[in-house]
């Protein structure tokens, strides 16, 4: 694509569709590039936390999202790729004459097509770091997930494990502590590494059995996870638990290779923003799971893609006419 886009949004997801929805309705162009429509809120099972909708699932939000945006398809178009690289280039001498040429920016999908824009809104995501052992795969959202405060409640009243014994992995306990029957902690070292004020919520609670020095191994069940193997790394025996959910807690990937040559990335290799969705790069914008954002949530990457949005449509009727 060669005309000169006013944005470049990469990502299918909640924080991507709202930005182009927000970016549309100022009548601003754009191209939004994403694997996935919809993004990984489709790995989610049902979501009870998205205001309006009591109750609802992955699929079905993502597809409401996107019948949306296609409401807005004469300033949208949605494209199906991989980016695997942006850069911000300055108009060369020849194509500028009068001087009055502006940066812009070049974004590059796997397939060798290129978008220039004026400005982009990085709304990529993170992918959960999994377990990588039998029946994680087959599992997921069958009882198997990577997000407590999406769907602890879910588990009410079954036993279930934590795999992790990190802040992430604590803040799980904590927030099933009042909803499942038993919670086990497995922590591969010989203690949990999160910030002992978290771990003092839980660490008499009769209820919660922290197992330390465990490899998680096999994940089983029917039709729904029935339990787990893990392996004792001090004696090297295996052990199985009878559980009904598996909350993995190992850390999350923010997916930021593209633009690791383009910004500073923080220590975690996310995208530091401000207030309004601006990184050091001016132009650049970015939103969701993506950035440094304390809570990976759906309503809480849709706010941010609106006020990237928004940031964005202020920058470019700032730009030299």
């Amino acid at each position: 694509m060669t005309e000169l886009l006013d944005i470049v949004i990469v990502g299918y997801g909640p924080a991507g569709m709202t930005a182009a929805l927000y970016a549309a309705r100022k009548q601003l162009s754009v191209a939004m590039i994403g694997e996935l429509p919809g993004g990984e809120v489709r790995n989610s099972g049902d979501i009870e936390n998205w205001i309006g909708d009591r109750k609802t699932d992955g699929n079905t939000l993502a597809d409401k999202m996107i019948e949306h945006v296609k409401d807005h398809s004469d300033m949208v178009t949605t494209v199906l790729g991989k980016v695997i690289n942006i850069t911000k280039e300055s108009p060369t001498p020849s194509s500028s004459p009068s001087g009055r040429g502006r940066d812009y920016f070049v974004t590059k999908t796997e397939d060798g097509r290129e978008y220039k824009s004026k400005t982009v809104i990085y709304t990529a995501g993170r992918h959960p770091r999994m377990l990588n052992v039998p029946g994680e795969a087959e599992f997921k959202n069958l009882g198997v997930t990577y997000c407590a405060t999406c769907d602890a409640p879910l588990f009410s009243g079954k036993d279930v494990a934590v795999i992790g014994g990190g802040n992430s992995g604590a803040e799980a306990v904590i927030m099933l502590q009042k909803i499942a029957k038993k919670i086990y902690v497995l922590q591969d070292t010989d203690q949990l590494i999160a910030d002992p004020v978290l771990v003092a919520n839980f660490d008499k609670d009769p209820n919660v059995t922290i197992i330390t020095n465990t490899q998680t191994t096999k994940i089983t069940g029917d039709t729904l996870v029935t339990g787990l193997t893990y392996k004792d790394k001090i004696t090297n025996k295996e052990h199985d638990l009878n559980v009904q959910g598996i909350f993995v807690t190992i850390g999350a990937l923010p997916n930021t290779a593209p633009v690791e040559k383009l910004l500073t990335l923080n220590q975690l290799r996310a995208i530091p923003t401000d207030r309004y969705g601006g990184t050091k790069v001016p132009g650049f914008f970015a939103a969701g799971d993506v950035t440094d954002i304390r809570d990976a949530q759906i309503v809480v990457a849709a706010g941010q893609g609106c006020s990237a949005a928004l940031s964005a449509g202020d920058y470019i009727s700032r730009l030299p006419k």
